[in-house]
């Protein structure tokens, strides 16, 4: 047979291979969308019925007509007057109603769009908030008094089933968007799981998976839902053996979690059974992706959720991200279903915004000065200054320089500890633990403490010296501070070194409106433009 006759017929083949697999593909997608709207009929359904008992209920508890209305026109029209009409006369002394209007008015004071017009409006109030009685006792026993904007516009639909794409700044509140949602889902699913885990979180450091593992443990122990951590830098050995245990969620590192699923070996050595796993939650996307998981998270995900003919089984999605560069959307594309829901809280965009809540001051020195300028920062959070009991976080590039700083705070008699990589993870965990507690209201930190540092308190932040790599990681750094709605203070080191990043503090101090120095916007390099 001529060579020429073959290399057609192999690609011929090639083709309908193709094709055949395409056809497959889009088969299963039809299917799976098909079984979501099943699904989300039958909430509906479920919720007519919750309603209905509500109105029975007419000395026990109170609700308010138009919400009742608002509830029922949004599932069945034509029911809505029905509903209406078998409200007890009392009912305007119940809680405000989260009527169409209200949900408007939130989303564009908060910045929120919910770009999808079917998804389920806002929950305003805590006392709303779509869960379980136990968990919604422990919410609303929290300091917080309301849902932050991103916990608002992703309950409602996280709770139906379908995925959720959310991108919001640092410090907004992502962990408990994601955390309750999950937890309540673990809560009806526990039964037939027996033991095995429901769900899995991957986050891109060891210090955000600890901060997450601590509320999964928090808000599940009254819903008996546990947690367990793995990642690196500790005995994996125990992390086994508490997986083997039983657990309802792993949450972890994407290398770590490769390991204790053997992603290499196919599964066949795994420590945990993961076939009743319904869940997926990707924390801080971007960051990730930046630190090159992109890999490691697909072999994951498919390994949990490996189905038939080349597709995943039925599972839920959690994708949240600070930032949305293609890089974060070619994952969003193939691992969402097609009837996710987009949110975004703010400007969002490829690049990072500050929180408007925290207040930015750049001092533009001299290199030679920098030292004198933080001897003079740091002071009023020395014995007898004004600041002696707030707790504060240093930044600086380089390990060496971290030591330094701290000698000269420890020297001066302050409460103060490192964070840096080249202190285990037991060291770095305890002077977490240490900072939480405010015995060390002090902390020298490299960029390991840049995320996942979640520390109610935090009342400033000290950039000794800018980010060296990334300069977004200016953003993360000062997200330490002002974060669930508190309010803080940052203070930066800029020297000539700098004058390359110049353009774009200025541009994150604009969009927050913040000062911009003189000094500053003098380095900023200009455009000249030739005749």
């Amino acid at each position: 047979m001529p060579v020429t006759l073959l290399s057609v017929m192999e690609e011929n083949i090639a083709a309908r291979k193709a094709e055949r697999k395409a056809e497959r593909k889009a088969m299963q997608k039809a299917q799976k969308k098909a079984q979501r709207k099943a699904e989300r009929k039958a909430a509906q359904k479920d919720e007519h019925e919750s309603l209905d008992a509500t109105v029975d209920e007419k000395g026990k508890r109170k609700v308010a007509a138009d919400d009742m209305a608002a509830k029922r026109a949004r599932l069945d029209p034509t029911a809505a007057t029905t509903t209406a009409a078998k409200l007890d006369s009392d009912s305007d002394s119940a809680a405000t109603a989260t009527t169409a209007a209200a949900a408007a008015a939130y989303l564009a004071a908060h910045e929120i769009t919910i770009h999808d017009d079917e998804a389920p409006p806002p929950c305003l109030s805590l006392a709303e908030a779509p869960f379980p009685p136990a968990l919604l006792k422990l919410l609303t026993s929290q300091p917080f008094t309301a849902p932050s904007p991103v916990q608002a516009a992703t309950w409602p639909i996280a709770v139906s089933g379908r995925d959720v794409l959310a991108i919001a700044k640092t410090g907004s509140g992502k962990t408990l968007g994601f955390l309750l949602p999950v937890l309540a889902r673990c809560v009806t699913e526990r039964p037939a799981a027996k033991g095995t885990p429901l769900g899995i979180i991957m986050a891109p450091t060891r210090e955000l998976a600890l901060q997450i593992h601590a509320d999964a443990a928090k808000y599940g122990a009254v819903v008996s839902c546990r947690a367990v951590a793995v990642y690196g830098g500790a005995s994996k050995d125990a992390q086994v053996r508490a997986l083997q245990r039983g657990c309802e969620l792993i949450i972890g590192t994407p290398g770590r979690i490769k390991d204790v699923l053997d992603v290499r070996g196919g599964g066949a050595s795994s420590h945990v059974d993961v076939s009743k796993m319904s869940m997926v939650v990707l924390d801080e996307a971007d960051r990730m992706l930046d630190m090159g998981f992109e890999t490691d998270i697909r072999s994951i995900v498919w390994q949990c959720f490996r189905g038939v003919a080349d597709a995943y089984r039925p599972h839920q999605t959690f994708l949240y991200s600070a930032t949305w560069p293609a890089e974060v959307r070619s994952i969003a594309a193939d691992l969402l279903s097609d009837d996710a829901v987009k949110v975004t809280v703010g400007s969002g965009g490829e690049k990072l915004t500050a929180s408007k809540s925290i207040i930015q001051r750049v001092h533009v020195v001299d290199a030679t000065k920098r030292w004198d300028a933080f001897v003079g920062l740091i002071a009023p959070f020395g014995k007898g200054g004004a600041h002696a009991k707030s707790r504060v976080i240093v930044f600086a590039n380089r390990k060496d320089t971290v030591k330094a700083l701290a000698r000269h705070c420890q020297d001066q008699g302050m409460a103060c500890d490192v964070l840096s990589g080249d202190r285990s993870q037991s060291q770095r965990e305890s002077t977490l633990r240490k900072f939480k507690e405010g015995t060390v209201t002090i902390v020298i930190a490299t960029d390991v403490a840049a995320r996942g540092l979640d520390i109610k308190g935090i009342e400033r932040v000290i950039n000794y010296e800018l980010p060296a790599d990334d300069f977004q990681d200016y953003v993360h750094r000062i997200g330490r501070t002002g974060r669930a709605s508190a309010t803080g203070e940052a203070d930066s080191l800029f020297t000539e070194a700098d004058k390359l990043n110049a353009k774009e503090l200025i541009r994150i101090l604009t969009e927050a409106g913040q000062t911009v120095p003189p000094a500053l916007a003098k380095l900023t390099p200009q455009r000249v433009v030739f005749d």
